[in-house]
């Protein structure tokens, strides 16, 4: 799919003192690590790439100024597009949804460093909703009308959007192939499947509280059209992960800036709050994906036990292989940095 590429220009960056220049007091005693060029920030578009981005572009604008380099920014409508581009080194930074920081991980080229915080919050919450005149009062009503519904799923790499409500809301209750209970299943982001179910397109659609609320935020008439008859547990919110070999000294700017960006300047908590209601970002590891991992590991060993066209030796081989890549990556999470 399309993106959208800005980048930055020079005459942004700013001449102020950084971690190299603090380093070249001694030069002699300290290997010095190249200054990139330039950083390129991958980030998610969950509803309008453009409006997204301008609600962005003053946040990037300082990370600019306070590290020294310009910022490049590339938006995606698509997880995958994303996280191809990063584990490919064509992206430094990004922010994305838990499931595909995970595989970003699971590659070997990045990490999560922070984790943003909603309204003080470090959680959310997928739901399904309905339009607001629907027969559909709760889950069980989804599932006893289903085969007359049309269902808006969400990215197959989108935490909230699907991996969650996927295990929450059919796998758990013991429904393995969610798509084959509903008459029509749409694949959208979340913007489309809230406006496509407030103009009764969709029967029920998966979304997440965050989303809900910008949505009322920013479209209040639609957004009275939408009901929610169903919430999972807590998710993490969405990490920001930088690449595993990015210079020591440009690691460390970035913690500082990030983590202390709203803190004490007025301006700066607006540019948050613009952002997706943010109030800060707080330190984070790997570790906070651990419960996605889990799920994500569970996923695919039922799709293996499901899959009819495995004789029981193939199954049980594919099996053994997705026990042995989860060992792996609880490793891989736990050992984080």
């Amino acid at each position: 799919m399309k993106r959208r590429v800005i980048i930055s220009a020079a005459g942004l960056v700013a001449a102020a003192p950084s971690l190299w220049a603090q380093s070249a007091v001694r030069p002699h005693a300290v290997k010095r690590t190249p200054k990139p060029s330039r950083l390129t920030f991958g980030l998610i578009t969950p509803r309008n790439a453009e409006s997204m981005l301008k609600n962005w572009n003053p946040f990037f604008d300082r990370m600019s100024q306070a590290l020294g380099v310009p910022i490049e920014r590339q938006t995606y409508p698509a997880a995958g597009d994303l996280v191809k581009d990063f584990t490919a080194g064509q992206l430094d930074l990004a922010w994305l949804g838990n499931a595909p920081a995970l595989e970003i991980v699971e590659s070997g080229s990045g990490s999560v460093f922070a984790v943003e915080v909603v309204q003080g919050r470090t959680a959310y919450r997928s739901v399904l909703i309905t339009p607001r005149d629907s027969v559909l009062r709760s889950l069980d009503d989804v599932y006893r009308l289903a085969p007359q519904l049309t269902f808006g799923d969400g990215d197959e790499k989108s935490t909230s959007g699907h991996i969650v409500p996927r295990y929450f809301a059919f796998i758990k209750r013991g429904v393995n192939d969610p798509d084959k209970l509903f008459k029509q299943v749409h694949r959208g982001n979340h913007e489309s499947n809230l406006i496509a179910t407030a103009h009764k397109e969709l029967d029920v659609a998966t979304n997440n509280t965050s989303e809900l609320e910008n949505f009322r935020s920013s479209k209040p008439a639609e957004a009275a059209l939408v009901r929610t008859i169903w919430e999972s547990p807590d998710i993490p919110t969405s990490p920001m992960v930088w690449r595993r070999d990015l210079p020591a000294p440009v690691k460390q700017q970035l913690a500082f800036f990030v983590e202390r960006f709203g803190t004490r300047d007025d301006e700066e908590k607006g540019i948050l709050w613009n952002i997706n209601k943010l109030t800060g970002w707080r330190a984070s590891t790997n570790r906070q994906l651990i419960p996605i991992a889990d799920l994500e590991m569970f996923n695919a060993r039922q799709k293996i036990m499901n899959d009819m066209t495995l004789n029981a030796d193939d199954r049980m081989r594919r099996v053994d292989e997705v026990t042995r890549r989860g060992s792996r990556l609880e490793l891989m999470i736990k050992a984080s940095v």
